[in-house]
């Protein structure tokens, strides 16, 4: 949802993705704050989110890589098509 948003201020590359990463980390923090004391956040969830972190990390360093590599106009071109297969996925319910 913020991607629109992100690239009418003209962020690219490096700045757009921490933008985005610093967006995400926000809202992450707050919703497991948020779901930690209203209990459903459980001890099985919290592992699988760990268990996980490695290839998160695997996956944002591959990225780092890829995006060095492309100009900005290929760079603002991959988002916007992503949004628009995102858009097309919602329209079809799936």
């Amino acid at each position: 949802m913020t991607a629109p948003f992100f690239l009418a201020k003209g962020l690219t590359h490096g700045a757009y993705i921490g933008t985005e990463a610093a967006s995400a980390l926000t809202l992450h923090l707050t919703k497991t704050t948020a779901y930690g004391v209203g209990d459903p956040l459980s001890r099985r969830v919290l592992l699988l989110g760990v268990a996980r972190t490695p290839a998160t990390l695997v996956g944002a360093w591959a990225g780092r890589r890829i995006v060095r590599r492309i100009s900005d106009q290929v760079f603002v071109r991959l988002i916007e098509a992503g949004l628009v297969v995102s858009g097309l996925l919602f329209l079809a319910g799936l």
